[in-house]
């Protein structure tokens, strides 16, 4: 591994075919209802800052039958918005930050090529250490070990974050490189892909689960259900797909919606029409945290998970989780325990 520096919107719900009637029937799947402190299926609007719905099964990522060809050797989730502005990347670190607390390894990855900046948004930008842009590997391949040492931490959790102002990102198979590296020393990958555009070419990113989120406003709806259309679009492409700007993950697993605030509109849109438009249900909807975003404003980073976003988040954190325990590492955890154990009543 060596550094180089390279040189008009709707106005109405139907203008979207939003409907204000839901007709019953129109999610597919399983679908499962959870309960927590602070909301329950039955009152959607008890809790003043996070909603909880149904939510679909998660189905392990280890796939059979027609999907077997969508599996990576890398264990991540993918997090995704067809809108910007909404705190995707800040969702990408908070989960991160929950699944750290639950003593999971994990590790977080910023390939919003046209974004970035992962690293100011936590409050490390001046933390020395390795950024995506400076990741050159000619022969495909990058040392995890050698990677691992070289990345800044946040809060116990290696960062490689793009800075697209300063180094511009390699190629694609740089990027490549890198994600398969983190994957050697991490169970589970965060990976903040922004839009998903230009990673088509990443083999890394290939199958991987994705969780969307989505703008609770007219026009955030319809790019998420064009985003939505896009990745179902994806399955069974094969070799069609090699040149496909877009990203080859699997379509979402989940959904977060956000509703916008105060300043952009008067309000959002009901969950239950945009349930009904997208043609799915929404895990959860969150309202915006105003101290949470004067603190990444004002550059003091991510201090604190919300106490209202850790009630909401907590039941699809840990199916997060559950991706993770899964065949050989499972052992590897299970057996490491066993040998803790066995050492402490010696």
């Amino acid at each position: 591994m060596e550094g180089r520096e390279p040189g008009r919107t709707p106005r109405s719900f139907n203008s979207v075919g939003l409907s204000p009637e839901r007709r019953p029937g129109r999610v597919a799947g399983a679908v499962r209802r959870f309960d927590s402190s602070g909301f329950s299926g039955s009152g959607r609007l008890q809790d003043e800052d996070a909603v909880g719905f149904e939510q679909p099964i998660l189905s392990d990522r280890r796939i059979v039958g027609e999907d077997a060809g969508y599996e990576s050797a890398v264990t991540g989730l993918v997090f995704l918005s067809a809108s910007g502005g909404i705190g995707l990347t800040t969702m990408t670190a908070l989960m991160a930050k929950q699944l750290r607390d639950m003593a999971l390894s994990c590790a977080l990855v910023d390939l919003d090529l046209d974004g970035g900046g992962m690293d100011v948004l936590v409050g490390i930008e001046g933390a020395p250490g390795m950024r995506l842009g400076r990741i050159h590997a000619p022969l495909g391949r990058v040392d995890p070990q050698a990677l691992r040492e070289e990345l800044p931490i946040w809060d116990g959790v290696p960062l490689l974050s793009n800075d697209p102002w300063s180094v511009p990102p390699q190629g694609w198979w740089d990027l490549d490189a890198a994600v398969s590296a983190m994957a050697g020393f991490a169970d589970l990958l965060l990976i903040d892909a922004g839009r998903g555009q230009g990673l088509g070419n990443l083999r890394s990113l290939k199958g991987l689960p994705s969780l969307l989120m989505v703008d609770m406003t007219v026009l955030g709806l319809a790019r998420a259900k064009a985003l939505l259309h896009a990745l179902n679009g994806s399955r069974g492409a094969g070799d069609r797909a090699r040149d496909n700007p877009l990203i080859s993950c699997r379509p979402p697993m989940a959904l977060i919606g956000m509703m916008p605030t105060q300043h952009r509109v008067s309000h959002g849109v009901d969950p239950e029409q945009a349930e009904e438009f997208l043609g799915r249900s929404l895990d959860v909807v969150l309202k915006p945290q105003p101290k949470l975003s004067a603190s990444v404003l004002d550059g003091r980073g991510l201090e604190r998970v919300p106490r209202a976003y850790a009630r909401a988040l907590h039941p699809l954190v840990e199916r997060i989780a559950g991706m993770i325990v899964v065949g050989e590492r499972r052992e590897e955890r299970i057996s490491s325990r066993e040998s803790a154990r066995s050492g402490a009543v010696k």
